[in-house]
């Protein structure tokens, strides 16, 4: 009886630790998204189409994107974490729901993915083409 009681406490013992060391692991590997981000025209070659921007900030996110007519619309969410590494949920401030994956190809876009109609958009970190200033985040 007294085995099987010390086998226990090492075990759980064990447990702990493997649960302590897992939970360094994964704050030492977050990925850090902050940052300002413009689209690109492909999700393969990465090009620079600047007609959609984001900026993200701690979980908060913004998107700028510009209209047809020349005007721009803005719009605000929340950015999260999703069970999987490298994913996230959006939710943004219209109810709209997207999903978005980092890093993607050997570009290291971050997507946008559409769940409803499973069409996605890329976007790149390029200073060289910063947000419009019709852009208001």
């Amino acid at each position: 009886m007294k085995r099987l009681g010390i086998l226990a406490a090492i075990f759980t013992i064990l447990m702990l630790a493997g649960c302590k060391e897992k939970a360094g692991d994964l704050k030492d590997s977050r990925i850090n998204l902050d940052g300002k981000w413009v689209q690109v025209a492909n999700c393969a070659e990465g090009g620079p189409n600047p007609v959609a921007w984001l900026e993200i900030e701690s979980n908060n996110i913004r998107s700028c994107v510009q209209q047809p007519g020349g005007t721009y619309n803005t719009f605000k969410g929340t950015i999260r974490p999703s069970d999987t590494y490298g994913n996230y949920k959006i939710d943004w401030s219209n109810g709209y729901q997207q999903n978005a994956s980092y890093p993607v190809g050997v570009l290291k876009l971050l997507s946008l993915i559409d769940p409803s109609i499973q069409s996605t958009q890329c976007y790149t970190q390029n200073p060289s083409y910063p947000p419009n200033s019709q852009c208001q985040f």
